[in-house]
């Protein structure tokens, strides 16, 4: 029920059920730090059952676990039921939905510097 009530945490918007409410700060520098890719999975992934060796795109859980580590998760594939890695490698996965912040709070910190810019 652990992993269950720690999934259900992403899942309340609501401003009443939250204290200690802070936008994030650097949003933009941390996006700066970010890299959006195109790969594809190596023969490691396929091991793991990952066999579709078409182009993708993401961002790398390493990079986020820099700049915002609330967002990256230990992979469900490497995770047993009480939250041990596996394969003893640790496998990293990104929510992504939990990047949407970050790029609102990064878009807001560039639209401030244009205004700025622009003298309004």
């Amino acid at each position: 029920s652990d992993v269950c009530s720690s999934d259900l945490a992403g899942f309340y918007s609501d401003e009443r059920l939250k204290t200690d409410i802070k936008p994030i700060d650097s949003a933009l520098d941390k996006v700066e730090q970010l890299r959006g890719v195109t790969y594809k999975g190596n023969d490691l992934a396929v091991r793991y059952g990952f066999n579709d060796t078409t182009e993708q795109v993401g961002l790398l859980a390493q990079d986020l676990k820099k700049v915002l580590p609330q967002v990256v998760k230990p992979a469900p594939f490497d995770t047993d039921t009480n939250g041990n890695s596996l394969s003893g490698e640790h496998y990293k996965t990104v929510q992504y939905e939990k990047v949407v912040p970050l790029l609102v709070e990064a878009i807001k910190e560039l639209s401030e510097k244009v205004r700025k810019l622009e003298g309004k």
